[in-house]
């Protein structure tokens, strides 16, 4: 598992408005290369079934 952490400065930087993040924090899961989720409840319980 990989961990990236980017510090988007502020809501109007061009990381925020390129990814459309709107709250902190924002936590995406991928798998294989591909998004798997965007959505807080389903990443958490993806990362607790890999435990």
């Amino acid at each position: 598992m990989k961990l990236r952490i980017v510090d988007v400065g502020d809501w109007h930087s061009p990381a925020a408005e390129q990814f459309g993040i709107r709250s902190l924090p924002t936590i995406w899961l991928y798998e294989d290369g591909k998004l798997f989720s965007k959505d807080r409840a389903a990443v958490g319980a993806r990362l607790q079934a890999l435990k």
